[in-house]
């Protein structure tokens, strides 16, 4: 008979969590999870240099509240630099001031339940939503841009100069109307023949086609286009007169036709931004293909060719829907979806070229990324030195490839939850949005059909995901309200919200939090057991009613909880340490009264014989109320070696 080591005498194990700086991992199974990774991180968040803590709170911000959803909000400084908290919803946009209360802004109205779109540029504030007008708030009112008439010939005819007569050549000509933001469709094509070759017309006194049409009441110029093949029309020229002669010395622009829609009341698009002191915007519901892109200097908020604006559509007829636009490395990129969840990404250039001597800008798009956009414009988001997005099939991080200059990349952020992102429904993709703020990205998305449910959020600080947190948002932004203090926002039903550290609950409600470690062998040799004696939790300002529970992998081989236990704030008779683990006696006699929201706490269960046997563990960490609330700061198992294997039970 073999000697029995003594107890005392047995190699120590200790099995430790220190750091849950890995984040949330969903890729792997719990026995395949580092042991800084978990298993579990709903509604707790990420702090100092890797441990958990419960997640920020949402409570309403100001009493105003909406009839339905509001479809969006915004920051506006005003020119003075004071801030207004602008709002649109059931149809409407408000100022929204500290107090709660609503100031209708007069001017426009919106489709109640379209999402709007804003941009702040050139003292304007921009408002759109693709359905509606484009709107410009100036701080006082919204101004709509008022649609001009296609221009119609004054029912003269076009008419030679003395210099030409009838002939072999036969010409056409259309003419639009332009305002400050746009420009009309062309006119009905007038065409006549002469009997020498434009480019050779040499007498301008007497070698003209003379165009005459009717005034349009607040055009401020035309823009004459002009073909030798009926339909092909393009731009030569503009004049702000309602007459036109036509010398043959404009140079015809190859680049710039009629437009296919009429912009003079804005173009109706819906993500906007400013790259290269110019306005470009996509998601045009009636040209899916199509990116405008404003004048510069004083033309800055105008679309027209003529104002040094313009549009270009990219692979019209193709698969690929615009959907957003950002500057990235100073050229506009461009976000694309198709039905599959794949798009892509564009850059447009606008070149300079010159065709019979004559300068013209043009735009260029090319693809840089393939089959990685976004359904989501809201989702784009600025982080540090890249761009995230949300994909259906994943969260992409779009930047510089590294010690590659130019040379952009993406590649998947969202790997270790991706189980959880393939859960969530596909056809509300479009509704999400993410922001950054303190070194985290913020993703609403929705788990079922509507309107986003919840957040996950990514950790740029530590590379990791934690979430999901339990309340969904709609739009994410900040407000800096007359105090300084800049608060962190979001659309919530049918109300603004307030989210920060400093909010235990969600308007009053309590959440619950809930952490799992990964399962943890309890020797080197995973087919080993060991006898777990005491199993410790440390936690930080812990108060309320903290649920802790180990579970493991027993002799008979059954994953099991090995026992639960409650941490009640200040109690004698309750509490790790002071009472029993399920069946398992922790300590031997009761403790004294205790407050422990303190930096420090460690308690610790004691496992008794029946249940000590084990070959991994893992732990739970909950907490259901408001009160409810810690730092998990570690979790530590202590026991011996046994030498004993997986029984003969388990041989095959």
């Amino acid at each position: 008979m073999l000697p029995v080591t003594p107890l005392q005498n047995k190699e120590r194990l200790t099995v430790e969590v220190d750091s849950m700086k890995g984040g949330l991992n969903l890729l792997f199974s719990n026995m395949r999870l580092r042991k800084d990774e978990c298993a579990e991180t709903t509604n707790l968040i990420l702090v100092e240099d890797g441990i958990l803590d419960k997640r920020w709170g949402t409570a309403a911000y100001t009493t105003a509240t909406f009839t339905n959803r509001p479809d969006g909000f915004t920051e506006y400084r005003a020119t003075d630099g004071t801030r207004e908290l602008i709002v649109v919803a059931d149809g409407y946009a408000y100022k929204v001031d500290e107090d709660g209360t609503k100031n209708q802004l007069s001017g426009a109205t919106f489709t109640q339940g379209k999402r709007v779109y804003f941009l702040q540029f050139n003292e304007y504030l921009y408002i759109a939503n693709g359905t509606d007008s484009l709107g410009r708030y100036d701080g006082s009112t919204i101004a709509t841009y008022s649609g001009l008439d296609t221009p119609t010939w004054d029912g003269t005819p076009l008419t030679r100069g003395s210099g030409l007569s009838t002939g072999a050549y036969t010409y056409y000509y259309c003419v639009t109307a332009l305002n400050a933001v746009g420009e009309t469709v062309g006119s009905t094509e007038q065409s006549i023949a002469v009997n020498i070759k434009r480019e050779d017309w040499d007498a301008p006194a007497t070698e003209y086609i003379q165009l005459d049409w009717a005034d349009v009441t607040g055009a401020d110029k035309y823009a004459i286009y002009f073909a030798d093949i009926s339909g092909y029309e393009v731009r030569i020229d503009d004049t702000i007169a309602s007459t036109y002669q036509d010398t043959g010395a404009a140079v015809p622009n190859p680049y710039i036709e009629p437009p296919d829609s009429d912009t003079t009341i804005g173009p109706k698009f819906t993500h906007m931004a400013v790259v290269e002191n110019r306005i470009w915007a996509t998601g045009d519901p009636s040209n899916e293909y199509r990116v405008y892109y404003s004048g510069t200097g004083v033309n800055k908020g105008n679309f027209a060719d003529s104002y040094g604006g313009g549009w270009v559509d990219m692979e019209r007829g193709g698969r690929e829907i615009t959907v957003g636009v950002a500057g990235f490395q100073g050229l506009p990129n461009i976000w694309t979806k198709t039905a599959d969840g794949r798009g892509g990404i564009w850059q447009i250039n606008l070149d300079t070229v010159t065709y019979e001597s004559e300068s013209f800008v043009v735009p260029i798009p090319t693809k840089i990324i393939p089959n990685v956009g976004t359904e989501s414009a809201k989702s784009i988001v600025y982080v540090e030195n890249d761009m995230f997005f949300v994909n259906k099939r994943g969260i992409y991080i779009l930047g510089n490839e590294p010690n590659i200059l130019d040379v952009l990349r993406t590649n998947e952020l969202s790997a270790k939850i991706r189980p959880h992102l393939e859960g969530l429904d596909e056809a509300s993709f479009d509704k999400s949005s993410a922001y950054y703020k303190d070194g985290k990205v913020f993703f609403a998305l929705s788990s079922a059909s509507g309107e986003p449910d919840e957040i996950m959020v990514f950790d740029r600080e530590r590379g990791a995901w934690v979430g999901p947190w339990t309340v969904g948002v709609s739009q994410f932004g900040e407000y800096t309200s007359s105090d300084g203090v800049t608060h962190f926002l979001g659309i919530v039903s049918d109300k603004l919200v307030e989210i920060s550290s400093s909010i235990e609950n969600d308007q009053a409600a309590a959440f619950t939090w809930t952490y799992y470690s990964p399962r943890l062998p309890i020797s080197k040799n995973w087919s080993r057991f060991g006898k777990v004696k005491k199993a410790y939790v440390k936690l930080r300002n812990a108060s309320g009613s903290i649920s802790v529970q180990l579970l493991g992998t027993g002799k008979t081989g059954q994953y099991t909880s090995v026992g639960t236990t409650t941490i009640d704030s200040g109690s004698s008779t309750s509490g790790i340490g002071w009472n029993q683990f399920g069946a398992v006696q922790f300590g031997d006699t009761a403790g004294t009264a205790t407050a422990f929201a303190i930096e420090d706490l460690i308690r610790y269960v004691q496992i008794g014989n029946k249940n000590n046997l084990l070959r991994n563990i893992q732990w739970k960490v909950q907490g259901n109320s408001t009160g409810d609330k810690a730092v998990i700061l570690g979790l530590l198992a202590e026991g011996v070696e046994t030498g004993m294997r997986v029984p003969l039970s388990a041989k095959v």
